[in-house]
């Protein structure tokens, strides 16, 4: 059995409270490679929470009186004092990762999240859980300095993770293409000077071109066209306060050949052309000579 585990003491699980909010005790990663079944039994439970995420194969879980399965994808969160029963078979090639905290049970953050009611969340796999969990289990073995408090946000980002994608997995009958709309944000964010049509994407992806636009539209308010042409008038925004680039430098470094279309395309999008709003960032520079009067502070 493959086990990677930190704790922040040697206190028995059981046992582990704090009063401090998303206090992280000890986290884990679980794999079965030859034993053919490991199971963890706590009729009483713990005193704190203990969440669950299935990142690979499945696990059973005993949830509310009955023994569920739950397939990779998806976090189960037991809370203070509640039954834990759960076990993993090897044929079930289950890869897991848990992590006992203590939070308070009125917690803002989970109440927000609608994680203080149900026990099964269904997020789809994503690679920033595993690399959470990775540091959680690093800075418990490491223990350098501030590292119960680095944990404290790092489990803090999980959870709203979990609550970001929960939604998000929930939408994916109303949007079916949501994995692939986001993997193109990714694609579109990374490299917007690309040059290449959304039709061309959709076939070297193996996407519907028209769902794929239809979802695109749904789920960002935006064609996918207009929303690579608002990044790229983002980023030359920010190239043309660089007095080092000429217009046609900028248009160039967006993505377009042509000077005068870019142009054209940025006071459509923007509101003035590229010289004019050069001219408004130089004006809006704070000039570093000024000296302030009075007190010495601005605009007291």
């Amino acid at each position: 059995m493959y086990a990677n585990t930190g704790y922040y003491d040697d206190q028995r699980v059981e046992e582990m409270r704090s009063d401090t909010d998303f206090f992280v005790h000890c986290c884990g990663h679980y794999r079965l490679i030859s034993r053919e079944r490991f199971c963890t039994d706590r009729k009483n439970g713990a005193a704190n929470y203990q969440l669950l995420y299935i990142a690979d194969g499945s696990a059973h879980f005993l949830i509310r009186g009955s023994m569920q399965r739950v397939a990779k994808g998806a976090f189960v969160l037991y809370r203070p004092h509640e039954p834990q029963y759960y076990e993993y078979c090897l044929s079930d090639h289950g890869d897991v990762y848990w992590v006992h905290f203590s939070c308070q049970e009125d917690n803002w953050l989970l109440k927000q999240l609608g994680l203080d009611r149900e026990t099964v969340f269904q997020t789809g796999t994503h690679g920033d859980y595993v690399r959470l969990f990775d540091r959680m289990i690093q800075e418990l073995q490491m223990k350098r300095e501030y590292f119960a408090q680095s944990n404290q946000l790092r489990l803090q980002e999980l959870l709203l993770m979990i609550g970001r994608n929960r939604d998000r997995h929930a939408q994916s009958d109303f949007y079916p293409y949501y994995p692939q709309v986001e993997a193109a944000i990714r694609k579109f964010h990374r490299c917007p000077e690309e040059n290449f049509t959304i039709k061309a994407y959709a076939e070297e992806n193996n996407l519907n071109y028209y769902r794929f636009i239809d979802s695109f539209t749904r789920i960002t308010g935006l064609a996918p066209r207009q929303y690579i042409i608002n990044i790229r008038m983002n980023k030359a925004k920010t190239l043309l306060g660089n007095e080092a680039f000429s217009v046609g430098d900028v248009a160039q470094l967006v993505g377009y050949e042509n000077p005068l279309y870019f142009s054209r395309l940025f006071h459509k999008t923007v509101g003035v052309p590229p010289s004019e709003y050069r001219r408004q960032v130089r004006t809006e520079e704070p000039n570093p000579d000024k000296v302030w009067e009075g007190n010495g502070l601005p605009g007291a």
